[in-house]
């Protein structure tokens, strides 16, 4: 067990790329807090997790509002009297029209879910690491938007683009306290969220073309890296972005 008795906070585990963290962290034996807006699908991955064994607590939180995210650290810490790993996965996916059309609402939205809990969820998060002296880790999920855009995903792009800076630049200020800052930027991976478009003839051919490996990857591959990034065989690495993406970034084909 890679992660046995660590305490991990993962943002938006109750379903997707979250669900498959937290599931996979609590095999690697940690303690799991899943912090999420959606209690029923929270409650669903962590009956999961008991089920196996593993130790999990569910706190209600919407990670963009500070005194939300202030209460998630207060209870982690009166329930397991430490954090160790923070995993910031909660975030608004896809599409926002284009450009010339996006409201500001929805680009503050987004921009709100998507970056500034990231900022506020570390910075609490890392307040009560140096508090303890706990050289912890954390992760930021990113996206191929990180680098790349994409049609009609503007505040997306900017927002996980945003991810990727606030990632390097959290690395530099928390180095001196030995906490590891680094992001995992997902491709395409199937949730439930889209499985019934990754199920279209079209869009399968399309990415099977684009994508090296010729499939889509799957919570548990985005999982595996952030066992990586959390556990010691990663002490040297911040500041980094892991592709998880089968390729499609490095290949650059254009049909």
């Amino acid at each position: 067990m890679k992660l046995k008795e660590k305490v991990a906070i993962v943002t938006g585990g109750g379903r997707g790329i979250g669900q498959g963290i937290a599931v996979r962290f609590s095999v690697e034996g940690a303690k799991v807090v899943i912090a999420d807006r959606d209690l029923v699908t929270a409650e669903v991955t962590a009956d999961a997790i008991r089920s196996n064994g593993g130790e999990v607590l569910v706190v209600s939180t919407d990670v963009s509002q500070k005194s939300q995210v202030d209460a998630l650290i207060q209870t982690t810490i009166e329930h397991y009297a430490r954090i160790d790993i923070l995993v910031n996965c909660a975030g608004i996916a896809g599409g926002n029209g284009p450009f010339l059309k996006i409201p500001v609402h929805i680009w503050q939205q987004v921009i709100d879910v998507n970056l500034t809990a990231v900022f506020l969820c570390s910075q609490a998060v890392a307040k009560a690491m140096v508090a303890q002296g706990i050289r912890g880790r954390i992760i930021n999920i990113g996206s191929l938007d990180s680098f790349v855009a994409e049609r009609e995903a503007a505040a997306y792009a900017a927002s996980k683009g945003g991810v990727l800076l606030l990632t390097k630049a959290m690395a530099v200020d928390l180095a001196q306290y030995g906490i590891l800052v680094n992001c995992i930027a997902p491709g395409s991976i199937r949730v439930q969220r889209n499985s019934a478009r990754f199920d279209s003839e079209s869009v399968r051919t399309a990415l099977t073309k684009a994508i090296p490996l010729g499939h889509t990857g799957m919570p548990e591959d985005i999982a595996a890296a952030a066992v990586f990034l959390t556990s010691d065989d990663s002490t040297f690495i911040t500041g980094a972005s892991l592709m998880v993406d089968g390729g499609y970034t490095a290949y650059g084909r254009v049909d």
